[in-house]
Protein backbone atom coordinates (compact mmCIF):
# COMPACT_ATOMS: atom_id res chain seq x y z
CA UNK A 1 0.00 0.00 0.00
CA UNK A 2 2.78 2.72 1.12
CA UNK A 3 4.50 1.47 -1.90
CA UNK A 4 1.88 2.30 -4.55
CA UNK A 5 1.99 5.11 -2.50
CA UNK A 6 5.17 6.20 -2.70
CA UNK A 7 5.46 5.22 -6.66
CA UNK A 8 1.82 7.18 -7.44
CA UNK A 9 3.77 10.31 -5.69
CA UNK A 10 6.91 9.92 -7.73
CA UNK A 11 4.92 9.71 -11.00
CA UNK A 12 3.93 13.71 -10.17
CA UNK A 13 5.73 16.32 -11.29
CA UNK A 14 7.24 18.59 -8.86
CA UNK A 15 4.87 21.15 -9.86
CA UNK A 16 1.66 18.64 -9.18
CA UNK A 17 3.20 17.84 -6.03
CA UNK A 18 3.42 21.25 -4.96
CA UNK A 19 -0.37 22.27 -5.69
CA UNK A 20 -0.99 18.57 -3.91
CA UNK A 21 0.52 19.53 -0.92
CA UNK A 22 -1.00 22.98 -0.76
CA UNK A 23 -4.59 20.85 -1.20
CA UNK A 24 -3.62 18.36 1.47
CA UNK A 25 -2.28 21.53 3.77
CA UNK A 26 -5.66 22.91 3.29
CA UNK A 27 -7.76 19.72 3.71
CA UNK A 28 -6.22 18.86 6.78
CA UNK A 29 -7.08 22.76 8.39
CA UNK A 30 -10.17 21.87 6.89
CA UNK A 31 -10.76 19.02 8.71
CA UNK A 32 -9.34 20.29 11.83
CA UNK A 33 -11.43 23.87 12.00
CA UNK A 34 -14.84 21.28 11.21
CA UNK A 35 -13.61 19.05 13.74
CA UNK A 36 -12.12 20.10 16.55
CA UNK A 37 -12.45 24.10 16.34
CA UNK A 38 -16.03 24.51 16.02
CA UNK A 39 -17.23 22.09 18.64
CA UNK A 40 -14.76 23.35 21.18
CA UNK A 41 -15.97 27.01 20.36
CA UNK A 42 -19.69 25.78 20.99
CA UNK A 43 -19.31 24.27 23.69
CA UNK A 44 -17.18 27.27 25.80
CA UNK A 45 -19.78 29.52 24.16
CA UNK A 46 -22.75 27.47 25.71
CA UNK A 47 -21.04 27.21 28.73
CA UNK A 48 -20.59 31.21 29.13
CA UNK A 49 -24.40 31.38 28.65
CA UNK A 50 -25.17 28.90 31.17
CA UNK A 51 -23.06 30.65 33.89
CA UNK A 52 -24.44 33.72 32.76
CA UNK A 53 -27.73 32.62 33.39
CA UNK A 54 -26.56 31.04 36.70
CA UNK A 55 -24.91 34.21 38.00
CA UNK A 56 -28.14 36.30 37.14
CA UNK A 57 -30.21 33.51 39.03
CA UNK A 58 -27.65 33.93 42.08
CA UNK A 59 -27.87 37.55 41.86
CA UNK A 60 -31.15 37.40 42.33
CA UNK A 61 -31.70 34.97 45.31
CA UNK A 62 -29.14 36.78 47.04
CA UNK A 63 -31.37 40.04 46.36
CA UNK A 64 -34.10 38.62 47.61
CA UNK A 65 -32.66 36.81 50.96
CA UNK A 66 -31.13 40.24 51.59
CA UNK A 67 -34.51 42.14 51.21
CA UNK A 68 -36.30 38.81 53.48
CA UNK A 69 -32.90 39.15 55.88
CA UNK A 70 -33.35 43.00 56.02
CA UNK A 71 -37.55 43.16 57.08
CA UNK A 72 -37.55 45.22 53.39
CA UNK A 73 -39.64 43.14 51.59
CA UNK A 74 -42.74 45.64 50.45
CA UNK A 75 -46.15 44.80 50.65
CA UNK A 76 -48.85 46.40 48.73
CA UNK A 77 -51.60 47.93 49.64
CA UNK A 78 -54.29 45.81 49.34
CA UNK A 79 -56.96 46.59 45.97
CA UNK A 80 -60.24 47.62 46.43
CA UNK A 81 -60.98 46.15 42.65
CA UNK A 82 -62.58 43.04 42.05
CA UNK A 83 -60.19 40.23 41.90
CA UNK A 84 -61.15 39.22 38.29
CA UNK A 85 -60.36 43.21 37.41
CA UNK A 86 -57.11 42.66 39.70
CA UNK A 87 -55.85 39.43 37.84
CA UNK A 88 -56.89 40.56 34.16
CA UNK A 89 -55.04 43.87 34.29
CA UNK A 90 -51.41 42.51 36.03
CA UNK A 91 -51.72 39.69 33.46
CA UNK A 92 -51.85 41.88 30.86
CA UNK A 93 -48.98 44.28 32.20
CA UNK A 94 -46.77 41.30 33.05
CA UNK A 95 -47.45 40.25 29.61
CA UNK A 96 -49.46 36.89 30.03
CA UNK A 97 -52.23 35.73 27.63
CA UNK A 98 -55.29 34.61 29.60
CA UNK A 99 -56.83 31.88 27.70
CA UNK A 100 -59.81 31.32 30.25
CA UNK A 101 -60.85 33.34 33.02
CA UNK A 102 -63.70 32.05 35.02
CA UNK A 103 -65.38 33.86 37.87
CA UNK A 104 -66.50 31.85 41.21
CA UNK A 105 -68.49 34.39 43.27
CA UNK A 106 -67.13 38.04 43.93
CA UNK A 107 -64.10 37.37 45.60
CA UNK A 108 -62.93 34.22 43.47
CA UNK A 109 -61.75 33.69 39.88
CA UNK A 110 -60.17 30.59 38.22
CA UNK A 111 -58.01 31.40 34.91
CA UNK A 112 -55.47 29.40 32.56
CA UNK A 113 -52.50 30.21 30.97
CA UNK A 114 -51.44 28.07 27.96
CA UNK A 115 -47.69 28.92 27.90
CA UNK A 116 -45.54 31.00 30.25
CA UNK A 117 -41.74 31.23 31.83
CA UNK A 118 -41.63 29.90 35.35
CA UNK A 119 -39.99 32.72 36.50
CA UNK A 120 -42.47 34.93 35.02
CA UNK A 121 -44.96 33.39 35.94
CA UNK A 122 -44.07 33.07 40.03
CA UNK A 123 -42.89 36.80 39.99
CA UNK A 124 -46.48 37.95 38.91
CA UNK A 125 -48.09 35.79 41.32
CA UNK A 126 -45.86 37.33 44.07
CA UNK A 127 -46.92 40.77 42.68
CA UNK A 128 -50.46 39.46 42.83
CA UNK A 129 -49.83 38.41 46.57
CA UNK A 130 -49.23 42.13 46.97
CA UNK A 131 -51.70 43.29 46.01
CA UNK A 132 -53.85 41.48 48.48
CA UNK A 133 -55.03 38.71 45.84
CA UNK A 134 -53.91 35.33 46.84
CA UNK A 135 -53.68 31.76 45.27
CA UNK A 136 -56.11 29.43 46.59
CA UNK A 137 -55.06 26.74 44.20
CA UNK A 138 -52.53 26.02 41.42
CA UNK A 139 -51.55 23.27 38.50
CA UNK A 140 -48.38 24.05 36.73
CA UNK A 141 -47.23 21.55 34.12
CA UNK A 142 -44.75 21.80 31.68
CA UNK A 143 -45.79 22.58 28.01
CA UNK A 144 -44.88 21.58 24.71
CA UNK A 145 -42.50 24.70 23.97
CA UNK A 146 -38.77 24.15 25.43
CA UNK A 147 -38.77 26.03 29.17
CA UNK A 148 -42.60 26.78 29.80
CA UNK A 149 -45.15 25.86 31.46
CA UNK A 150 -49.00 26.36 31.41
CA UNK A 151 -50.94 27.18 34.78
CA UNK A 152 -54.06 26.48 36.03
CA UNK A 153 -54.85 28.67 38.58
CA UNK A 154 -57.49 29.64 40.86
CA UNK A 155 -57.09 33.25 43.14
CA UNK A 156 -59.32 34.63 46.06
CA UNK A 157 -58.92 38.27 48.13
CA UNK A 158 -56.51 37.86 50.75
CA UNK A 159 -58.34 37.10 54.05
CA UNK A 160 -61.53 35.53 52.68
Amino acid sequence: MMQAVKLWWQGREPRERVLLGIMFILLGAVILWLAVYRPVEGALRQSALENLEASERYADVIRKVELLQNGKASVGQPSSLPVEQIVGQSAGEAGFTLERVQLQGNDRVDIAIASARPTALMGWIAALEAKGVSVERATISPSGATGTVTAQLSFRRAGT
